[in-house]
C-alpha cells in the first residue's frame, strides 16, 4: 500500500513540523513549571539564580527535640546578591516551627533561620512531629530599574511562613550551624 505523497519536500516539511511539535511539547512543562517568585524577580533583574537546602526531621516520642539555627552559604559565591529566602513546606505534623528568629527572642543575622521540632506522644500513642521542607535562596543580579531592589525587601517582609515569619516556638538555638547550599531547584518530591 502506498502512502500519499505531496512531493519531494513533504518529508523535510514533515520532519520540520515534528521537530517543532517536539520542542513545544518538551518546552511547555518547563515554561509552565517556572516559579512565580522567579518570574516576578526576572521582571526586575537580568539574572536570578536559585539555590536550595532540604530540611527533613521526623521526631518520635523517644527522640530528642530538634532546635537548630542555620546560616547557609553558596559556594562558589553567586555573582549577584541574596534577594529573598523562601520556605516551602512539604510536610508538617505535630509540634514544629520554622523561619527567622522573632525579635522577642533577641537579635540575629538577616540570613539566620531556624527550625524547632518537638517530640510528643508516649509509648502507647506513638505520635510523631515531622517537618519536611525546602528552603530556597534567590540570588539576583543586574537590576532593570531603580525600584528593583525594593522588591526583595517587600517579598521578605511579607508576614507569611513562606517568607520566614512563621517561627512560633519560644526557644532558639544560640549555636549556629553553617552549611552549603545546593545549586538549582530541588528535585520534585524532595
Amino acid at each position: 500500500m502506498r502512502s500519499p505523497s505531496f512531493g519531494s519536500g513533504s518529508t523535510v516539511l514533515d520532519a520540520f513540523l515534528y521537530a517543532i511539535f517536539a520542542i513545544m511539547f518538551l518546552a511547555t512543562p518547563a515554561l509552565a513549571a517556572q516559579d512565580a517568585d522567579e518570574s516576578e524577580l526576572l521582571q526586575s533583574f537580568e539574572k536570578v539564580d536559585v539555590w536550595h537546602f532540604p530540611v527533613d526531621y521526623d521526631v518520635g516520642y523517644n527522640n530528642q527535640d530538634v532546635i537548630v539555627s542555620r546560616q547557609l552559604i553558596a559556594q562558589p559565591a553567586p555573582a549577584g546578591k541574596l534577594c529573598y529566602i523562601r520556605f516551602d513546606l512539604i510536610r508538617g505534623e505535630g509540634d514544629y516551627a520554622y523561619g527567622f528568629k522573632p525579635p522577642e527572642l533577641g537579635p540575629s543575622a538577616p540570613d539566620e533561620w531556624g527550625v524547632w521540632v518537638k517530640k510528643r506522644g508516649t509509648v502507647l500513642s506513638q505520635q510523631r512531629s515531622v517537618l519536611k521542607m525546602n528552603v530556597l535562596y534567590f540570588y539576583v543580579d543586574g537590576p532593570k530599574g531603580g525600584a528593583a531592589n525594593e522588591i526583595c525587601a517587600h517579598k521578605q517582609a511579607l508576614a507569611t511562613p513562606q517568607a520566614g515569619h512563621g517561627y512560633t516556638a519560644k526557644e532558639w538555638s544560640s549555636l549556629i550551624v553553617r552549611a552549603r547550599l545546593i545549586y538549582g531547584w530541588p528535585q520534585e518530591g524532595h
